[in-house]
């Protein structure tokens, strides 16, 4: 939830040292036309819960839990990943493959990209022209990248396309999307999200004032096939409770509260305007830390925060609430959807009204 704001001189630097410039032309192209994700089919986007006939998102006893009183498996930066042709991409394998392995929350940056490849980023940063090209805004298109297009990039209309079949073939999985709207790109996305037919799978609140305090249960979502949530911030979103919100998309902030970027030892709180935890429905932990040196995504990192043992210790750490929303990168590595999986347990059992409890504020451990 968050662009690295040096991305691009981090890229730039290990380029530099790894002759990347060679390696692009050589092995590319890294381009952000070369989005390698294909239109999926209903059987390769079939989710493994899928044989459980009465499951909500993949235990039965999610169905009659309201949305926020439940854990989420969340794919930070989803579209960038080794799969689909990203430069320090953040995971390994794809956003679909996510989805079939049981992430239910994938985080997403829109772009304008204009046919850059890292080549052409690296001579922009190193000659200074690293100003918007105004003239060339009639060849500029709506992209899903993280921080500049030419580092990687996905068209929307696939992805949005694949993530339609998903839900077309698991009539009992929930979704969120939470965007990072780059500037100039709203109205895009907007359009690209009604264009792929999700249209009829977004929750929409009839005011959508920002004032949600009661979420449905994943059964009600599930009977009424609204079974898809969309947050954003940034990019012209602002709070729905002063301002006009795109219909059916949410503010972030208004529902969200969330931990600092690259923090794997805590649950302070990163500062926005709305950062009570108990004043949301949703407490996301940012549970990944980039490489210290190049600030840029670190496997070595994920290889030991997403195991079984670190989850739960930082967990253990959160004072005043659980966290509902657990966002990693290199999803598949390590315990988290295992993790995921024993926390939901726990509270749909009734085995643990602590945590359940903990997770909507009500009471304080």
């Amino acid at each position: 939830m968050g662009c690295c704001k040096n991305v691009i001189a981090s890229l730039v630097c290990t380029a530099v040292l790894c002759g990347a410039g060679v390696a692009a032309y050589m092995y590319g192209p890294w381009n952000d036309n070369n989005d390698s994700g294909s239109e999926e089919t209903p059987t390769t986007l079939t989710a493994k819960s899928s044989t459980c006939k009465n499951c909500c998102n993949g235990l039965e006893s999610n169905c009659d839990l309201p949305i926020d009183q439940v854990t989420w498996a969340m794919v930070h930066n989803a579209m960038s990943s080794e799969d689909d042709s990203f430069y320090a991409a953040n995971n390994d394998l794809s956003l679909e493959k996510a989805l079939v392995e049981g992430y239910r929350g994938l985080m997403l940056d829109s772009c304008l990209c204009n046919g850059d490849t890292i080549v052409d980023v690296i001579q922009d940063f190193v000659t200074g022209n690293d100003e918007d090209t105004e003239e060339n805004a009639e060849e500029q298109y709506l992209g899903f990248c993280h921080g500049t297009c030419g580092a990687g990039s996905r068209k929307p209309e696939t992805v949005l396309n694949n993530i339609k079949t998903f839900l077309d073939v698991n009539p009992n999985e929930v979704l969120i999307l939470e965007f990072e709207v780059g500037e100039g790109t709203l109205e895009l996305l907007y359009q690209a999200i009604n264009d792929s037919g999700l249209e009829k799978y977004v929750l929409r609140d009839e005011e959508n004032d920002g004032t949600v305090t009661t979420w449905p249960t994943f059964q009600q979502l599930i009977n009424s096939n609204r079974r898809l949530l969309l947050f954003a911030h940034n990019g012209g979103m602002e709070s729905c409770e002063t301002s006009t919100c795109p219909e059916g998309i949410f503010y972030t902030y208004d529902h969200f509260s969330q931990t600092n970027w690259n923090d794997g030892e805590t649950c302070e709180l990163r500062g926005n305007s709305n950062t009570i935890p108990d004043k949301h429905g949703f407490f996301m932990m940012n549970h990944w830390k980039n490489d210290e040196n190049l600030d840029l995504p670190s496997k070595t990192n994920a290889e030991e925060f997403n195991t079984y043992e670190f989850l739960s210790t930082r967990l253990g750490k959160c004072d005043e609430r659980v966290p509902n929303i657990v966002a990693v990168d290199f999803w598949s590595t390590g315990d988290v959807l295992k993790f995921v999986e024993d926390q939901n347990t726990k509270i749909g059992g009734g085995g643990d009204a602590v945590v359940a409890a903990s997770r909507s504020g009500s009471i304080r451990h």
